[in-house]
C-alpha cells in the first residue's frame, strides 16, 4: 500500500481541504449565531428578521430626513437614503396617512414591484426631533421621546423595497447573507461540526506527514526545517503581522463598505487571511518535524549562544586546568588552600565593613570550611587507599586492585601505577610458572625417553656378565653396568623429581611411628655408615613420637638424607639425628660435618642439580634434597636446611598427632 505521507500530491490536497474546510467552518458558525438570533429562518427574504432591521433603519433615516431639514447631519441622512438603503421608498406623514399632511417622500418607481412595505409610528411635538433618537428603535414600531411643549401630535412613516435591488447597499448585503444562511440555517449546527472535524483530520495528517519525502526512508528535514527555531518563529511573527496590516487596509481603504467595491476589498482581505493560515499551517508542521527528529533545541540561537559560551568556558578552564598542571603537587597544594584562605580573610573583612550581608559572608565562608574539611577527608581516604594497596602488594597480593575513577588527578595516577605493579607481577609470576612447568614437563618426557633404551642396556649388560669373557672384557664391562646403573638411578631422579614438583604423587597420610621409620632407616644404612668411618648418634624423646605423613614418601626422604651422609661426611665424624616435638609439630633433624667445603649456600643446596661439591668427583645427580624438599611439602611439612662452616644441618617437621603429645617437656 502506498505510503500516502511520502506523497507530495497528497500533502498539497490535504493543504487546499483543509483551508476549505476552516473556511467552511468559520461561515458555517457564524451562520448558526445568526439562525439562534432568527437571522436566516423566514421562506423568502422579504420576510426575513433580516429585511426588518434594514427597513426599520431606513424608514428612521427618512423622517430625520424630512422632519430636520436644518440639521447638520442632513447631507448624511441623503447620502444613507440613496446608497445605503438604495431600492428604498418612503412616504413621511404627520398624523395617519389617510388623512394626515403628507411631509415628504423618495425613491418611489413607475409600475417597479414591490417586495415589502411597512410603516411605523413616532410620537412628536411641534418641535423638531432630535438627531440623537436616529438607530435607537427596535425592530417593529419604535417609540422616541420628543421634548416637551404644549400640543402633542405624531408621524408616520410608510416605506416600501422593490424587488429589483441594486448592486450595493445594505439590503444588497442583507440578501447577501440571507442567501448564505437560509440554505443551511437547518443543519449549519452539523455542517459546523463536520467541517471542525475534517480541518482536525486534515491537520493530523499533514502532522503525521510532515518530515516525510518522496524516494527518501525516515525522516528528511527541509529548508525550513533548517532554520533556527527563534528567527523561524519572528520570520513567522512578521509575515502574519503584515498579512494581518493589509486585510485591515484593503478594507479601509477606497469607499464605504455599501459601494459595489465592498466585495472585491473582501476578495483581497481573504486572500491576505488566506496567506496567514498558509503561514501558520507551515508553522505547525515544521514543529511537528522538529518534534520528530529530536533534540529540537539544538537548531535553536539559545542552545547555540549556551553552547559557544559554555565551550569558551570550557576552553578558559582547561587552559587554568593545565596551567595549574605544570605546578608541581606540593605548589598546586599551595595556591589551592592559599586562594581558600585568601576567600575567607576577603569574606570576614567584608563581614566586618558591610552592616547588611553579614549573614550571607559568614554563610559563604562556612561552605568554604566545610569544602575544606570534606576535600580533606577524601583526601585522607584516597592516600589510605593507597598505603591499604602498598601492604596488600607486599604481602604478596596481587590480585589486589583500587578503584581509581573518583580519586585526585596525581593521586589517580599513582594508584594506577599500582594497579600495573599487580599486574605486571602477576604476568611475570604467571609467566614463571609457565616456564617451570614447560621445564618440568620436558624434564619429565625426555627421562621417560631415556628409561626405555636404558633398560635394554641394563639387561644386556646383566647377560654379558653371565658369559664367559677376558679378563680385559671383565672390566669393561663392569665399567659399563656401574654407569649404566648410574644413568638409571639419574633417570630414576628426574622422574621422581618431576613428579614431587608438579604433585603428580599420590599421597596417603596416616599416623606414622617417627620412631620406628627413623631407627629403620639408619639400620639400612649401617653398612655404608660404617664404610664411611661414620657413627650416628640418636637421640629420641623418651617415648614415641606419631605424626601424619605418608611412610613411603617420608622413607624417601630419609633415605635422601642418609645417601648424602655417606656420599659427603668427613670420615671419622660423628652424625647426630635428634627426633624432638616442638609446638605439636614432630621434628627430626640431622646434623653432619662435610668432607669438603660447602661452596654454596642452603637455599642453593635445595636446588635441582646443585650439589656442595664443585669438582663434582662424587656420584650423584644433585636432586636428592630437591625430591626430599617436595616430597615434605606434599606430606604437609617442612624441609630446611642450614650452614654453619662445614656443619651441615637439615630439619623436617610433621603435623604431629594430638594422642602422642607427651606430658613431660620437650627433648
Amino acid at each position: 500500500m502506498r505510503d500516502l505521507r511520502r506523497s507530495l500530491p497528497a500533502k498539497i490536497g490535504a493543504m487546499v481541504l483543509a483551508t476549505l474546510l476552516a473556511a467552511g467552518a468559520v461561515l458555517c458558525y457564524i451562520a448558526t449565531v445568526a439562525v439562534w438570533n432568527g437571522f436566516g429562518t423566514a421562506p423568502s427574504y422579504y420576510d426575513d428578521v433580516l429585511c426588518r432591521e434594514v427597513m426599520t433603519d431606513a424608514m428612521y433615516n427618512a423622517l430625520y430626513l424630512v422632519t430636520e431639514p436644518d440639521s447638520s447631519m442632513q447631507p448624511e441622512y441623503a447620502y444613507r437614503q440613496e446608497i445605503q438603503f438604495a431600492g428604498f421608498a418612503y412616504e413621511v406623514y404627520y398624523g395617519d396617512p389617510a388623512n394626515g399632511i403628507l411631509l415628504g417622500s423618495g425613491g418611489q418607481r413607475e409600475g417597479a414591484a414591490v417586495g415589502r412595505e411597512a410603516t411605523i409610528t413616532v410620537e412628536t411635538t411641534t418641535l423638531p426631533l432630535s438627531s440623537d433618537a436616529f438607530g435607537s428603535g427596535e425592530a417593529g414600531e419604535e417609540e422616541l421621546t420628543a421634548l416637551p411643549d404644549e400640543t402633542a401630535g405624531y408621524y408616520t412613516v410608510v416605506g416600501r423595497l422593490y424587488l429589483d435591488l441594486p448592486s450595493y447597499g445594505n439590503f444588497h448585503l442583507s440578501q447577501l447573507l440571507y442567501s448564505i444562511i437560509h440554505p443551511i440555517s437547518g443543519a449549519s449546527t452539523v455542517l459546523f461540526g463536520l467541517s471542525c472535524l475534517g480541518t482536525l483530520l486534515c491537520l493530523i495528517f499533514l502532522l503525521c506527514a510532515a518530515g516525510h519525502r518522496t524516494g527518501a526512508e525516515g525522516l528528511v528535514p527541509n529548508w525550513q526545517d533548517r532554520i533556527p527555531l527563534e528567527l523561524y518563529f519572528i520570520g513567522d511573527a512578521v509575515l502574519l503581522y503584515i498579512t494581518l496590516v493589509m486585510a485591515d487596509s484593503i478594507l479601509s481603504s477606497g469607499g464605504s463598505v455599501y459601494d459595489g467595491e465592498f466585495l472585491g476589498r473582501m476578495g483581497g482581505a481573504f486572500l491576505c487571511v488566506l496567506m496567514g493560515w498558509v503561514i501558520l499551517l507551515a508553522a505547525l508542521m515544521t514543529i511537528a518535524t522538529r518534534l520528530k527528529l529530536g533534540k529540537w533545541w539544538r537548531n535553536s540561537l539559545c542552545y547555540l549562544l549556551l553552547r559557544f559560551l559554555f565551550s569558551c568556558c570550557h576552553k578558559i578552564w582547561r587552559a587554568v586546568g593545565e596551567f595549574f598542571q605544570i605546578l608541581p603537587v606540593a605548589w598546586r597544594a599551595v595556591v589551592l588552600v592559599g586562594g581558600i584562605l585568601a576567600a575567607q580573610t576577603f569574606l570576614t573583612l567584608a563581614m566586618f565593613i558591610s552592616y547588611y550581608n553579614n549573614g550571607l559572608f559568614f554563610l559563604v565562608t562556612l561552605v568554604l570550611d566545610v569544602l575544606v574539611i570534606m576535600g580533606t577527608a577524601c583526601l585522607c581516604r584516597q592516600l589510605q587507599q593507597i598505603r591499604d594497596m602498598g601492604a596488600a602488594l607486599a604481602a604478596g597480593n596481587l590480585e589486589a586492585k583500587i578503584d581509581t575513577r573518583k580519586m585526585a588527578r596525581d593521586i589517580k595516577r599513582h594508584a594506577e601505577n599500582l594497579n600495573a605493579i599487580g599486574t605486571g607481577m602477576t604476568k611475570a609470576v604467571e609467566q614463571r610458572m609457565k616456564s617451570e612447568r614447560l621445564k618440568t614437563e620436558l624434564i619429565t618426557n625426555v627421562s621417560h625417553d631415556i628409561k626405555t633404551p636404558l633398560t635394554s642396556i641394563v639387561n644386556y649388560v646383566d647377560l654379558l656378565e653371565k658369559e664367559d669373557l677376558p679378563e680385559k672384557a671383565t672390566e669393561y664391562l663392569a665399567v659399563l653396568d656401574r654407569q649404566s646403573k648410574r644413568l638409571k638411578k639419574l633417570t630414576e631422579d628426574l622422574v621422581e623429581a618431576s613428579k614431587a614438583s608438579t604433585g603428580n604423587v599420590a599421597v596417603r597420610l596416616t599416623p606414622i611411628l617417627v620412631n620406628e621409620i627413623v631407627h629403620q632407616a639408619i639400620g639400612d644404612y649401617d653398612e655404608r655408615l660404617t664404610a664411611g668411618k661414620l657413627e650416628v648418634v640418636v637421640s629420641t624423646y623418651e617415648g614415641n613420637l606419631i605424626a601424619l605423613a605418608d611412610g613411603r614418601l617420608l622413607w624417601r626422604v630419609l633415605d635422601n638424607l642418609l645417601s648424602n651422609v655417606c656420599k659427603y661426611a668427613l670420615a671419622g665424624t660423628r652424625v647426630y639425628i635428634d627426633l624432638i616435638s616442638r609446638n605439636d609439630r614432630v621434628v627430626v633433624s640431622m646434623k653432619n660435618i662435610s668432607r669438603d667445603p660447602l661452596n654454596v649456600n642452603a637455599d642453593e643446596l635445595m636446588e635441582r642439580f646443585v650439589r656442595g661439591d664443585s669438582s663434582r668427583h662424587t656420584e650423584g645427580s644433585g636432586l636428592g634434597l630437591n625430591i626430599a624438599k617436595s616430597l615434605m611439602e606434599l606430606m604437609g611439612g617442612t624441609f630446611a636446611l642450614s650452614v654453619d662452616g662445614d656443619l651441615f644441618k637439615a630439619e623436617l617437621t610433621l603435623r604431629q598427632v594430638p594422642d602422642s603429645i607427651p606430658s613431660g617437656p620437650e627433648a
